[in-house]
């Protein structure tokens, strides 16, 4: 998968931490506290995600290529339940997105975050990086 990320996700990445696709995989499968992968109909690999255990707040995170977007029919619905299981989990989410990552802000909104912060100088990069967050209703 890694050889295929999308574009936006692969920048994403270099400018937070500066590893390249295939280290932010291993890098975000190691640090998570499980890690899903979603295949494709024809049996690739077109995305992971997972969330990362920080203590007081669950880092949600998804990396993927151009073809997942083939799998929302079958993902969509899939993402939201696991989205409020980890919620469950974890009453704060929180993590970052690349001010100019356009897919993954409208995939994050659909899952209920909120953008709550935009950091000019984010990451090894210094670029612009959005916080975005998702607290568990009722809490």
């Amino acid at each position: 998968m890694a050889s295929f990320m999308r574009e936006q996700d692969a920048n994403e990445v270099m400018a937070s931490n500066g590893l390249n696709p295939l280290r932010s995989l291993q890098e975000s499968f190691k640090a998570s506290r499980e890690c899903h992968s979603v295949i494709h109909e024809d049996g690739s690999i077109v995305g992971m995600f997972g969330v990362a255990d920080c203590k007081a707040f669950g880092s949600p995170w998804l990396l993927g290529t151009d073809k997942l977007i083939d799998t929302k029919k079958e993902f969509i619905p899939q993402a939201i339940e696991w989205v409020k299981k980890i919620n469950n989990d974890y009453p704060l989410l929180l993590n970052y997105v690349h001010a100019d990552n356009t897919v993954s802000k409208r995939w994050l909104k659909s899952l209920g975050f909120q953008f709550i912060d935009l950091i000019e100088e984010y990451g090894v990069g210094k670029e612009p990086f959005y916080q975005f967050v998702r607290i568990k209703e009722n809490v």
